[in-house]
This record gives C-alpha cells, structure tokens and sequence, in this order.
C-alpha cells in the first residue's frame, strides 16, 4: 500500500518572460463543439472561427470523452446507448459501438478508454422490454473491447458493494483503473484486483474534516495533476472551509492550502503555464471572476460581471482571454487582465457539450 503524502504547499512550474511571449505567439486550441443536430462544430480559437463539421450518426450528440493521446474523440448520443468514434487526423467518424439488441436496451452512463484505445471500461443499466413491463438489471461495470465490439469481462464492485454512481479512469500507462466512490481505489487493469486505495472518505489529517476535491486534469494541468478547488469542514469551528488542492494520482498525494470560508465559486480553470487560475462566482443576481495567484496562494481579484444562470469557464490557449460558455449558441470573450468584455461568437446551433484540446505551442 503506498503512504499518502499530503503537503500545504503548491509546487509549481515557471516561465520565464520569453517562455510566455512564445507560448502566447504559438499557443491555440480547438474546441469540438457537439449541438443539437448531427454536428461536431470545429472552432479554432485563434481565428475564432468554425474550420469544420464533423458529421454523426446520431441526432443530437452530448458527452464527449477525449482520448489519451488527444487524436480521437468518443461521441456519447442523447439517449445513451450509442458511442461514436471520431479520428481527429481525419475529422471523421470511424466507427460506432453498442450494447443494445433487440428489445434490451443499454445505457452507457459512465466511459472512460483505455490508452491502448483497444478496450474501454463502461457503467452500464440494461433494460428489457416484457409484454407487460420492462426489467431493469444493473447497474454493472464492464470492460468492452473495442475490436471485436464485444463485451469482455464484467469489473468486481468495489468491497461488494453495488452503486448507482461510481466515476473511473484509467492510468495514462494503462496499468491502472481507478475507481471513484467514497474511497479512491485502484485495481490492476487487467486482473481487476485491488492493488492500492486512498481513504479520502477519512481526513486527510488529525484534526482536518473529510476532504473534497477534484481529480480529473484539466485542459492545461501538467501531467499527472489534476488542479481544483478544495473543500472541507473545520471540526473546530464546524464551518466550510475553501481552498485550492493539487493531486497526483500516482503517487497518492495531495497538496493544498485553504483561502478561507467556503463559497459558491465554480467552474476552475488553471491558465497555461501554471502561475493563475480563473473560476465563478455565481449566485442569482450575483456574478463574479475569480483570479487565483497560485504562486503566492491567494485570491487576486475578484470582479463582478453580467454572467447568466448556467456557465461554463475556459481559459484561452494564449492566456490572454477567458471563455464563458454553455447553454445556447454563444461563446462570450473577456479580456483574462481586465476582465473586460470584448465580444460575443455566436453559432448557429445551440451547444450540449464541449470539449478542447489544445494544439502545438499551446501544450504547458
């Protein structure tokens, strides 16, 4: 069992001034975009502009998962029973995979691929349609290979215990699958044993409360770090507290700080290069940017803006801008200094989901 390490310092990674201007000349994303139609729109965030389409079989795609060498896209449709396959180098669908036949229909409530793209591990419902009612069986976590589009072996739940919800991904060398459920546990990928767990469901430390925190990266977290905000109780004082966690996985360690009382602020989105992070401040009536200096771990800035009831938040590839988005057909452009706003993009269908992924330079 590996020992968790737990820090209340952030190590982070610098640049220099010519390290940034550079970033900031070459840097650029691309957004993929899935609508309530049959397309994926293709944004380049540096012309801001629709490059493609990326046409799918299934009316209205929603979730998109990005694969782990960022060259493929798997495209989840609205009713859950279809996946398909997007080849990046191509800007096309390849294939397309699903568990129903028949009168049994399965949803696919969770996914997550392997690295090797060969197989992928699913949490599934299976449904079956009787003359007279229909039986509902699951929830199961399957592994499924991708090749010969079957299933391959059914995953143990953890402790025996059956959950309505349960998170997972697999490790970027594919040797583990971790599962997210009160504890983060990790089993062999191939053998599905239990080979190491993090108690998160206790303190972290004496005298701390439980911990909450994220531990899926973001668009420009380094590799292997997954940056979030950080929530826990203070027994003490039996009060929310707030901070920013940084977790690596790997190597079962978290690193955080508190900033004070808990509020509601989402949305966190670590800037390129490591230094900043921007999140939403969001109450109704009541919106704020948030810019964290991660460097000397504290709140910069706080600044009121017109924000509206369902948001999104990406930081530009360059640094120099914020994204809010979500929720209708428009990305909103503000200045990531200022916090001025610059302009609306507006599309021509409504967007159900987003996915970005950063091109060349833009890589931190």
């Amino acid at each position: 069992m590996m020992r968790l390490l737990v820090r209340s310092a952030v190590v982070l990674v610098l640049v220099t001034a010519a390290d940034v201007a550079g970033l900031e000349a070459q840097a650029n994303a691309r957004w993929y975009i899935a609508t309530y139609t049959n397309h994926l729109l293709v944004w380049d965030e540096a012309s801001e502009e629709i490059v493609d389409r990326i046409e799918v079989s299934n009316f209205i795609p929603t979730g998109i998962v990005v694969n782990e060498d960022k060259d493929r896209l798997y495209v989840m449709e609205a009713r859950a029973e279809r996946i398909e396959i997007v080849d990046l180098e191509q800007n096309r669908v390849i294939d397309e995979f699903t568990l129903s036949e028949g009168n049994v229909t399965v949803r696919i409530n969770g996914f997550a691929p392997h690295p090797s793209d060969e197989r992928a591990a699913l949490f599934v419902k299976r449904y079956t349609k009787h003359a007279d009612r229909y039986e509902i069986e699951g929830p199961f976590i399957l592994e499924y290979d991708l090749t010969t589009k079957t299933v391959s072996d059914t995953i143990p739940w953890p402790d025996g215990e059956e959950r309505e919800n349960v998170d997972f991904r697999y490790s970027p060398d594919g040797e583990t699958l971790y599962l997210f459920a009160n504890d983060i546990i990790a089993v062999d990928a191939e053998t599905f044993e239990e080979v190491d767990r993090w108690e998160i469901s206790q303190a972290l430390e004496p005298g701390l409360g439980r911990p909450s925190f994220g531990v899926f990266p973001g668009t420009y977290d380094q590799d292997g770090v997954a940056t979030s905000l950080f929530r826990m109780t203070d027994p003490a004082q039996n009060r929310r507290m707030m901070g920013v966690a940084r977790v690596r996985l790997s190597e079962k360690e978290v690193e955080f700080y508190t900033l004070g009382t808990n509020e509601p602020v989402g949305g966190f989105s670590v800037a390129p290069g490591g230094e900043k992070a921007f999140a939403l401040f969001s109450e109704i009536g009541r919106y704020e940017f948030w810019e964290f200096d991660l460097t000397n771990r504290r709140v910069a800035k706080r600044v009121p803006f017109q924000g509206r009831p369902r948001m999104g938040l990406q930081v530009s590839a360059d640094g120099l801008k914020l994204y809010i988005h979500v929720a209708g057909n428009t990305i909103d452009v503000y200045d990531s200094s200022t916090f001025e706003f610059l302009r609306t993009v507006t599309f021509d269908e409504d967007m159900t989901g987003v996915a970005v992924i950063p091109q060349g330079g833009s890589t931190p």
